[in-house]
């Protein structure tokens, strides 16, 4: 299978997914599967601790792009 997913992966996907708002784009631009990349921004089986912290993590880097997370 696929290599798995870096921390730096994960990052990258969910700042392109904020500029691109398009799994299908971020996984053609990030040599990933649009399924996979759904499911990382979409954080499935994530527990809520996880989620929630990510989200704001995210959220904060994001200060002044006027972007948020669609989840």
């Amino acid at each position: 299978g696929a290599p798995r997913v870096t921390p730096a992966e994960f990052a990258e996907m969910h700042r392109l997914y904020n500029e691109l708002g398009n799994a299908a784009e971020v996984a053609r631009r990030m040599g990933r599967s649009a399924s996979t990349v759904r499911k990382y921004i979409q954080m499935k089986d994530c527990p809520a601790l996880v989620r929630h912290t990510t989200k704001e993590l995210i959220r904060k880097s994001n200060i002044g792009s006027g972007k948020e997370l669609p989840c």
